[in-house]
């Protein structure tokens, strides 16, 4: 499941996916702040909570945002890994996420 929509179900679906964000995020610069963090930690296993907030640059155009993420982590090694990470867009957020789709319509046309 990604940002498009929809759920990818096998590589060459999964792959379509990834080429998609690649292509569309190339060159981009991304600036990403994590803000109310609650972290628990559980042996070898944490997670960890908030809200991401930041800038993207996007069809051209920088635009802000601000999701809701869960990252889950694994104790491996001697270091954390990250073996899951869930944004969902705030839903204050949502219309500018439609909007941004839009933007990246038009600039493909």
């Amino acid at each position: 499941m990604n940002p498009y929509g929809g759920r990818e179900v096998g590589w060459e679906q999964v792959r379509a996916a990834w080429e998609r964000a690649a292509q569309d995020y190339s060159g981009s610069q991304t600036t990403i702040t994590l803000r109310d963090p609650l972290i628990r930690v559980v042996g070898d296993l944490a997670y960890e909570v908030g809200s991401e907030v930041g800038a993207v640059t996007f069809a051209g155009q920088t635009v802000s945002f601000e999701q809701r993420v869960t990252n889950v982590y694994r104790r491996e090694a001697g270091g954390w890994k990250m073996v899951h990470h869930h944004i969902d867009i705030n839903p204050a957020e949502q219309e500018r996420y439609r909007q941004q789709q839009s933007l990246k319509g038009q600039a493909g046309q």
